[in-house]
Parts: C-alpha cells; structure tokens; sequence
C-alpha cells in the first residue's frame, strides 16, 4: 500500500496529472493485484496528501528542522519527497470526515522506526513551527496557495479562511437526488430501496434540497457498485450534490414550460429539473464542450425524462422570448468544489477574466427570455467576482429584469451580506460544495 500510493503520489508531483487521473491508472482492475480494501486506501492517501500537500511541505520542514532525532529519522527512511508526504499524511490528524486508512502502529514502526510516535506529535497543530508571516501561515494550515488565501481572506476573514480549508480538504459526502419522475415519496422511497440492497442512505443535515436529497454515510459502496445497484440503473436516483440541486430548484422548473439549460455540462440540473415538469414541456440544454453531452441520452431515458430533453447547436439560432426560464450555471474557477478536485487548486482558472466570460454568457440569454420569464444565474465558485459583482453588473446593464426573491432564508457566512434574490451555499457552513446563485425575472409590459 505505502509503495503503491508513494508511486502514484511520485506521478502527480512530477508530470502535475490530478490524483483521480493517475489512480484510474494504476488501480483499474487488472492493474494491480490489490483488495477492495487496499484500493480504498491508496486512494485515500493518494488523494489526501495531494489535498494537504502545502500543510504537509510544512509539518514536513516544522519536524525535520525541530523534531526530535527519532522523528528525524523516520523522515529519512521515508525515502523522496512523494513517500515523505505520504507519511505526513498518514502522521497528522485529517479529520474523521477524511476517512482515512492508516496503517497500524507496529507496521509504521517496522517500516519508519521508532521515531512515529514523536513525528506524530511534531504533526499537531500546537507542535508545528507554522510561517510568522500570517497570510502564509493561514495558507499552510488550510493547505491552500496564496492567491486563494489572500481571496478568501479579504471577503471571509482568518478565521473562515482557515474553516473552508478544513471543509475542502476532506472529501465532500456522496450525495444524491431521488428522482422525482419516478420516486413520488423522494428520498424516503428511495432510501428504503437502497435499504433492500444493503446500502445505507439517510437525509442530508440541513434538508436544503428537501425531500429528495439523501447521502450514503459509508460512502461509496466498497464494491464501487453505486452504479451498478438496481435502484439506480432503474432511474430512480442520481449523485448530485445537495447545493447543486438547490440550483436546479431556484429554477421553479413546471409543467408544459420551455426551459433553457445555457451551461449545461453533464446535464445533473436538467435531469432534475425534468423530475419537476410531469410530462410536458421541453428542457433545451446547450454546452459548449459538447463531449459534456455526451451521456445525457442514456441517462434522461434512464431517469424516464427522455421526451422533454432537446439539445441546441448554438444559441444564436434559438429565438428570442421564447423560454419560461433560463439556467446559467456558468463556467467559473470551482473554488467551491476544490474537495471534488483535489489539485485545481494548484490550476484554477483567473477569476477576474473568467467573470468577463460570465458576464458575456448571463448578458448573451437575456433576450431569449419571454416577458415574466425566470433567470438563474449560478456558479460553484466563492468568490464575489464572480458571484455578487456579476449579478449587480447584469442589473445594472439590463433595467427590464427585476430581482426574484427567494420565499425562503438561508443562513450563510456572517462576513457576506446578500440580498433577498441572491443565496450562498459554503462547505464548511452547509456541508454543500460552494455555490452561488441569482434569481431575476423579466419585467411585463405593465
């Protein structure tokens, strides 16, 4: 397991490849002689100390230079850089929600020495000699690079700083959605078909997507069978993140409307804003990258949504007041979703260029939409450059939307201050990823 998961580790260091990539790699079966169990685990640890890399380069440099001579030591027979950072990993505390798979006491000993103990003591936060320069030590204990840190920091103090980076550096719950199409009784007809399968599901903390979101505590499946259980194949549920199905319901999505999906990627949010439209209407989805559409089809038909599904070539061919509503849930940094995607946060996306982009999108539909029609603009990012500052520059450029109120509150970051149209899902407030979202509607006539 330690070889294996140094090796990937070595992989991502080395050519910059994401965890998920490299381990596709190494562990697709007939790759590796290795158990369900030993899977889980170099995954784990792979993942893991590519979220924690900047905290663990600092536990590492705290206990090599300050640690004990046994500790020390143990450093030393971890061998290069990728098996030190797995070791740290392994040393420190990440958290019950890591769910991590740590070697015992006596295999760490009869691998690195005696010296584990005194490097899991250099490991505890109270131990470790952290920067004297605030901002970067900040950065090295949310395991985030100075840029995002100094981002964050402005809009959500220190304090919040520091609680985002423990909520994305642990992987986000697996979440999902009972089909309304098909599942009448939401997540509690579902959670009792998954029940009969052996697969434990319970209702989200916060019920934000109530009735129908629910999470599997133990994670996925050992087997990876989430995909492969009946209740799914039959359509009855899909994974999607609680935040991202309170996009989908912003929305409103009813019966015999015609709804624009302007962004719409895998299609997640056009599936479950079908489950909402019975069984008339149209949900015209569009995406750049078409390779993103590519399994929309299967999965409508799979989640019986089928005939309300078309897909446009571009939307400059669509006509103008034609929709009921429009989703924007544009391409962004997902700053919001780093624990999805442990190593963006090394390579996201300028924020600022990419709120050009927003804004040419948001500005670009407004004309496809009928006089009180709905428009839903959202991203996963956190930051008000791409959130707040777009949604206020798209009101002020277009005085025939009004804002749409929410019915309803939600509490968010007490550093933010939003408005009665706008929501704020964060991960270490919610459990969510992070996630954005504006309502507008177009003004009548009268």
């Amino acid at each position: 397991m330690r070889a294996r998961a140094s090796a990937a580790l070595r992989r991502v260091l080395a050519d910059g490849a994401s965890a998920s990539a490299v381990l596709r790699a190494a562990l697709k079966p007939g790759a590796a002689r290795v158990t369900n169990d030993e899977r889980a685990a170099i995954a784990r640890a792979t993942h893991g100390a590519e979220a924690w890399r900047l905290r663990l380069e600092a536990e590492l440099a705290s206990a090599t230079r300050h640690g004990t001579e046994e500790a020390r030591a143990c450093v030393e027979r971890a061998g290069d850089r990728a098996e030190r950072l797995i070791l740290m990993y392994w040393s420190g505390d990440r958290g019950a929600a890591a769910r991590a798979v740590v070697p015992d006491s006596e295999d760490m000993r009869a691998t690195y020495g005696e010296g584990v103990s005194d490097l899991r003591f250099a490991c505890r936060e109270e131990n470790v000699r952290w920067s004297s320069d605030d901002a970067i030590a900040v950065g090295q204990k949310a395991a985030l690079p100075r840029p995002l840190v100094d981002a964050l920091m402005r809009e959500y103090g220190r304090e919040e700083t520091l609680a985002f980076g423990a909520a994305i550096n642990v992987p986000g719950p697996v979440t999902c959605r009972a089909n309304g199409a098909l599942a009448r009784g939401g997540a509690e007809e579902v959670t009792a078909m998954l029940a009969r399968e052996g697969i434990r599901a319970e209702r989200t903390k916060f019920g934000l997507a109530a009735p129908f979101a629910f999470v599997l505590p133990d994670g996925p499946p050992k087997n990876g069978a989430i995909f492969g259980c009946n209740v799914w194949r039959d359509g009855y549920f899909e994974v999607m993140d609680e935040g991202s199905q309170c996009i989908a319901n912003a929305v409103g999505a009813r019966e015999g409307e015609r709804i624009l999906d302007a962004c719409a990627g895998n299609g997640g949010k056009t599936l479950a804003m079908a489950a909402n439209m019975g069984e008339r209407g149209e949900i015209c989805e569009f995406d750049i990258d078409k390779r993103r559409l590519s399994h929309l089809k299967a999965n409508s038909e799979r989640a019986r949504v089928a005939a309300l599904v078309t897909t446009t070539e571009s939307l400059d061919e669509l006509a103008s007041e034609s929709f009921d509503a429009i989703l924007v849930d544009a391409p962004c940094s997902s700053v919001g979703a780093l624990r999805r995607t442990s190593s963006l946060r090394h390579s996201y996306d300028d924020p600022r260029e990419l709120a050009k982009v927003q804004a040419e999108i948001i500005d670009g539909v407004a004309r496809l939409l009928k006089p009180g029609g709905r428009l839903v603009y959202a991203t996963c990012s956190v930051l008000s450059v791409e959130n707040q500052d777009v949604a206020e520059a798209f009101e002020r450029k277009h005085d025939d939307f009004a804002p749409w109120p929410f019915e309803d509150s939600v509490l968010t970051s007490p550093a933010v201050e939003l408005r009665s149209h706008e929501r704020l899902f964060l991960p270490h407030v919610h459990g969510t990823d992070g996630f954005y979202i504006a309502r507008f509607v177009r003004r009548t006539a009268d």
